[in-house]
């Protein structure tokens, strides 16, 4: 699960919530459980699974907008959760994030030169002519002009407000963005746009990504590895070529066949998953395979009781299943 020399290492990584109701009053929500992984630096690595996986909740949590109530979160082997003063203001510049909404994400109330300057004028980089000339530079390279610093995010399109969003991310020239659903608010065709316009920006300002999505065909096209998430944890990691070919885990198994094929004729001819369940709102099992009440394989008592440790399979392929599922 590590990279070699990793600019972020994931070690361990829990997120509970206490939630109010059931016969003891209290229970706790675990949104993240028990996760690790790193990323190497200009790496993208994609987090897929489907909404309440807990993959939004982790991107928080890496970028220290929620506290993890365990583990440990390293950028470049220095523990970030209790950095303060000066060392907490330079974490905040070297990773930023892109949220999913490009609007609310956004002030409504400020132009785009307010929206990026205010970074800059916050980390004493740059103001006045000198910051016009910075935000100028990234607007540019983010397809939108100088034209558009004058101009109020509701005077913009959905894909051109999350492109100020990312200009947003990127005028601090950080090293980690988490792009949390950044495409999954827009249009297919603008999708793709964004998704270019990222890995461009990746070439150029060396940077390094969390993808998260909730879409494997989205991912596919700009991840290097992916995780795939299921309940909190972690169920199955890979290089991305190696995982889209060679699905180890059934739940990835799952998300690929619910993947809408562009042919009406070869979609009506595939065979139909047999995994016809939504996933169970809440908490992750206690016990068990969280995915053993949906899985075609699962075998009682081990999938019920014993919960699969995510470990290799072949060629670095880690997956987390009793079985080997090639």
């Amino acid at each position: 699960m590590t990279t070699a020399d990793p600019l972020v290492t994931v070690d361990r990584v829990s997120k509970h919530f206490p939630v109010r109701g059931g016969l003891f009053g209290k229970r706790m929500l675990k949104a993240v459980d028990d996760v690790s992984f790193s990323i190497a630096r200009a790496e993208t690595l994609g987090l897929v699974g489907e909404s309440g996986s807990g993959k939004s909740t982790l991107g928080r949590v890496i970028v220290n907008l929620l506290p993890a109530t365990a583990g440990a979160i390293r950028l470049e082997g220095r523990e970030t959760a209790h950095l303060r003063g000066v060392e907490r203001r330079a974490f905040w510049r070297r990773v930023q994030m892109v949220f999913q909404d490009p609007y609310s994400s956004l002030n409504p109330k400020m132009t785009v030169r307010d929206t990026l300057a205010e970074p800059l004028r916050n980390f004493g980089i740059a103001r006045g002519g000198d910051a016009d000339r910075l935000i100028a530079k990234v607007l540019d390279d983010c397809g939108l002009g100088a034209r558009a610093m004058t101009l109020y995010p509701r005077e913009f399109s959905g894909g051109q407000r999350q492109r100020i969003g990312i200009a947003r991310a990127l005028i601090l020239r950080p090293d980690l963005v988490v792009a949390d659903e950044p495409v999954s608010a827009l249009d297919v065709s603008i999708q793709a746009q964004i998704i270019n316009l990222l890995q461009d920006l990746q070439a150029e300002y060396r940077l390094t990504y969390l993808f998260i999505a909730h879409d494997l065909a989205v991912v596919r096209h700009i991840a290097n590895r992916v995780a795939v998430m299921y309940l909190g944890r972690i169920v199955e990691l890979a290089g991305a070529d190696d995982l889209y070919e060679r699905p180890r885990h059934p739940y990835t198994q799952l998300l690929l066949r619910s993947i809408p094929i562009p042919d009406p004729a070869r979609e009506a001819k595939r065979a139909r998953t047999s995994i016809s369940n939504e996933a169970p709102k809440g908490a992750s099992a206690a016990t068990g395979c969280p995915f053993a009440p949906r899985c075609p394989r699962a075998e009682l008592p081990l999938c019920g009781e014993v919960a699969p440790k995510l470990e290799p399979k072949q060629d670095g392929h880690l997956s987390a299943c009793h079985f080997d599922g090639s």
